[in-house]
């Protein structure tokens, strides 16, 4: 390898380096620092590394891709030195590595195409674009082009890479190293992998996906409980009212607890924007959400985005966005579904429907006929249940 191609693959692995400690430094904030700013590459909707950062694409293995580049910059760097070390004491090994410049060419072309495929995921996925990351993504293209011995073929880089993997572990003691030290990361690896311990977006989504399986009464849309069920539970709800919120953890456990009521729930947003009986503006973005949780419905993901809508709080669009992203969701579909004509009436009808019950505030619930405001403990509102004609499931304690 000549002089000149080692100082460029050094100055692209300082640059991939640096771009590669900040990336880890916005997966960190926008995943563990939940009261940071907003990194420099979150620019808007369409550019934001936060955004990518809290998806569960941004990990690999249960690490952060930014620790995979990490450890991918350094090894470059190690091949680099490995002629210019290998006679210092303990580092003999090194004299196996005898072309590194085919070892950097075949790591780094392997790591652009699996950011390729990352890239697709960024746009057609997530429909957001880390800047950082694809900076690294071409990082690593230079690198493989500045690396690579063009008197030769592709396939003589990968002989040489392969030929030289064979033959060192002809060795014995550098065949006991290299289990060695598969299965030290093989067991770390494991270890992320399992317990998530880098990647809460994972754990998170996963106890959502645990809370909803024990719903199984979900019959489609904003209705849970059985389908024919003798008590009917009419729900009004705001999305940015805080007793809504606790009326509809009480309304999860009564569908749990009792075998013949069934919930249905009702968006009556008290803002302006979409419900024209409201004489003073408030209650921001909550037309905006309720649209979001009738276009999840479409994804027959009613109650999922209903409890992330409640429980998370989401100021904005953006924001309801990350969070939707926690499930899965077609992100594309869901915002083109929000808002599209046929939510749009929906959300009409919905509010109509709450008006025409004279509906003014919420949490309102109608029990049958019986019209409930305000929400009452939770011994107190099972009891109601009780009275109403609710049925507790074997085994519930009354």
């Amino acid at each position: 390898m000549t002089n000149k191609k080692r100082i460029i693959l050094i100055i692209l692995c300082l640059i991939g380096l640096g771009l590669s400690f900040e990336l880890c430094k916005v997966f960190y904030n926008a995943n563990f620092a939940q009261t940071s700013i907003k990194s420099i590459c979150a620019i808007n909707d369409m550019f934001d590394c936060d955004a990518v950062a809290k998806t569960s694409y941004s990990q690999f293995l249960g690490v952060p891709l930014a620790l995979w580049g990490i450890i991918l910059y350094l090894f470059v760097l190690f091949m680099l030195f490995a002629d210019k070390i290998k006679n210092i004491k303990f580092l003999g090994f090194l004299a196996v590595f005898k072309n590194p410049a085919s070892y950097i060419f075949c790591i780094s072309l392997l790591s652009f195409c699996i950011s390729m495929v990352l890239g697709s995921i960024s746009i057609f996925k997530i429909n957001s674009i880390c800047i950082f990351c694809f900076m690294t993504y071409f990082i690593d293209l230079l690198m493989a082009l500045t690396a690579k011995d063009w008197k030769n073929g592709i396939l003589y880089e990968l002989k040489n890479s392969v030929s030289d993997f064979l033959e060192a572990i002809k060795v014995r003691r550098y065949a006991i190293s290299f289990i060695i030290v598969v299965l030290f990361f093989a067991s770390v690896l494991c270890y992320t992998t399992t317990t998530n311990v880098l990647s809460p977006q994972i754990v998170k989504r996963n106890e959502l996906i645990k809370d909803f399986g024990q719903y199984k009464n979900i019959v489609n849309g904003n209705v849970m409980g059985p389908e024919n069920a003798d008590v009917v539970i009419d729900e009004f709800i705001d999305f940015n009212c805080g007793g809504c919120f606790l009326a509809n953890l009480y309304l999860h456990r009564i569908v749990n607890e009792f075998e013949n009521v069934k919930v249905v729930q009702h968006n009556i947003p008290l803002e302006r924007v979409c419900n024209p009986n409201m004489q003073h503006e408030g209650h921001k973005n909550s037309c905006l959400k309720a649209k979001y949780v009738l276009a999840a419905g479409k994804q027959n993901k009613y109650w999922q985005m209903s409890d992330i809508l409640f429980s998370e709080s989401p100021n904005d669009e953006k924001e309801i966005i990350e969070q939707a992203r926690l499930l899965d969701f077609d992100i594309k579909k869901l915002k083109e579904t929000a808002h599209s004509e046929e939510i749009e009436n929906e959300l009409k009808e919905s509010v109509d429907f709450a008006n025409s019950k004279g509906v003014i505030g919420t949490p309102t619930l109608f029990i049958g006929i019986k019209k409930v405001m305000g929400i009452d403990s939770y011994p107190n509102f099972k009891n109601m249940i009780k009275t109403l004609g609710g049925r507790l499931k074997p085994g519930i304690d009354e």
